[in-house]
């Protein structure tokens, strides 16, 4: 890994140097070597002398504000309604008439200089309302709300009351439309308990309300439903699919809805003519009858042994002459240790690794690193060991060899072996040199672990010793893709691989 980054970096320096546009960089980076960070560090630096420089080349040629005539008129600003579709270069005599006129520059809002004028100190800078580079924010044209710069003195503006804030969610609740949607489908029908009375309800989704019908609600008050807040009419607009007559709202009640052991409060409609009685989007994910999200159905799971290849053990053939090495405890963040220990003891129920006991020669630190859902990665800094590792050699394949093999099938199939590397096991004598180190005691892998040097030549040979002799199978690592003339053929192949 430090031999890649290492030509990484070479790399990167010569791209710089044969595209960089300073001379001065160039010849710095061939005068001495440096670091890509040194080297760009020094880029940036150049970079900033180079726009000093320039910059006071601009003030040199300039005339000193004390030998500048400004003109002081009584006219009032003069109002820009909009840009020119095309842009036009503008005169020397128009600029002086503007200047002398008393025209404010639009970018900066200085009156020395017009906005096309390369003294512009807006020049280059970045707008914090719009983002846009050219102008400042005083003077930006792109906001959303943007005041007026000149107001008349004279003019006479109307100021209205605002609405009591208090108003505002109730003004918002009486305007806002809810949609039902009922479209015939019957198959969602769940057996709900309203008030303490059977119902039968379809959930549906889309609604943004519960509703019951009118027969429906004469029904529910002969059986003696128990409800709360019952009130006639309503100010709510309700209103079917496709529809832009509001549905007929006779009055409202609360009653608490009961599905299983779940209960929970919920307002329902009483609807003239209504069709169907529908439980509301809300309340049906309040009861748990709707749920959203990737956690549906998900089945936990187990710290059962891992599954592993049978009557297959791997060695790890070491150089004899290596001296083994045994590295430190690397301390790991406190609020990752619980997070650790129950990992250590997850891969100990599944069989993965088990503790050393007795003396050790070989020992490597443990490296934690995160996951994007939070959990810690365990790995092991085997470099150490890898230095001592004798390589198998084992041929690995190239892309030109499946590129000559793949294709001339109809129907393929692509299996991803599920921790690959995992389901090799080590033989006892080759466990002790995959020891490691933590903060409960000294642990080894019974698997082949990843970041072991020869750990994919070794699963490569494992998996050229199981799949050789299927017909249309090709496999690199973990990857086997099945391919088959017609659906018949792959099936039968596929499952003499599974």
């Amino acid at each position: 890994m430090e031999v890649r980054d290492v030509l990484t970096e070479i790399f990167m320096i010569d791209v710089i140097v044969e595209g960089c546009l300073s001379p001065e960089l160039r010849r710095r980076i061939l005068q001495q070597d440096r670091s890509l960070a040194e080297v760009e560090a020094l880029g940036i630096t150049l970079e900033g002398v180079e726009h000093q420089v320039k910059d006071f080349g601009k003030k040199a040629h300039d005339p000193p504000l004390s030998h500048q005539i400004m003109k002081i008129s009584n006219n009032p600003s003069v109002k820009f309604r909009g840009r020119p579709t095309a842009y036009r270069p503008l005169s020397n005599r128009y600029r002086q008439t503007n200047i002398q006129a008393g025209v404010s520059c639009f970018n900066c809002g200085r009156r020395d200089h017009i906005s096309s004028a390369d003294s512009c100190p807006a020049r280059g800078k970045v707008c914090h309302s719009c983002n846009r580079v050219g102008h400042f924010e005083s003077r930006c044209r792109f906001r959303k709300s943007q005041t007026k710069s000149s107001i008349p003195t004279k003019q006479v503006r109307s100021i209205e009351k605002e609405t009591d804030p208090i108003d505002k969610p109730m003004l918002e609740e009486a305007c806002k439309t809810y949609y039902t949607f009922y479209t015939g489908n019957d198959s969602n029908v769940m057996q709900c308990e309203v008030g303490g009375v059977g119902l039968d309800l379809l959930i549906d989704s889309g609604s943004d309300a519960n509703l019951i019908t009118d027969t429906v609600w004469e029904n529910l008050k002969q059986r003696k439903v128990t409800v709360t807040d019952c009130v006639k009419g309503s100010n709510r607009v309700l209103r079917g699919y496709a529809s832009d007559v509001p549905l007929t709202i006779l009055g409202t009640f609360v009653a608490d809805v009961k599905v299983g052991k779940k209960v929970t409060r919920a307002e329902f409609y009483v609807i003239k003519d209504g069709q169907r009685c529908l439980l509301g989007d809300k309340t049906a994910k309040d009861l748990g009858i709707l749920r959203i999200g990737l956690d549906i159905q998900q089945v936990e799971q187990s710290d059962k042994p891992f599954s592993k290849i049978r009557d297959v053990q791997v060695q790890i053939h070491m150089d004899a002459a290596a001296k083994p090495v045994f590295q430190p405890l690397r301390r790991i963040p406190m609020p990752l240790d619980n997070a650790v220990n129950r990992k250590l003891e997850q891969l100990l129920n599944r069989d993965i690794i088990e503790r050393k006991e007795g003396p050790a020669s070989w020992v490597s630190p443990l490296v934690v690193v995160g996951k994007s859902n939070g959990e810690p990665r365990v790995c092991l800094d085997l470099r150490r060991v890898n230095e001592a590792v004798l390589r198998e050699r084992h041929p690995m394949p190239t892309v030109d060899d499946y590129l000559s093999r793949l294709g001339e099938g109809k129907y393929w199939s692509k299996l991803d072996i599920k921790e690959a590397f995992l389901q090799v096991e080590l033989a006892p004598e080759s466990r002790d040199v995959t020891t490691f180190i933590t903060n409960t005691g000294l642990y080894r892998f019974k698997r082949l672990p990843f970041g072991l040097v020869t750990a994919p030549e070794v699963f490569q040979k494992v998996m050229d010793q199981i799949l050789t002799g299927c017909p249309g199978t090709m496999w690199y690592l973990d990857d086997v893709i099945v391919e088959g003339d017609d659906l018949e053929q792959h099936d039968a192949r596929l499952k003499e691989v599974v």
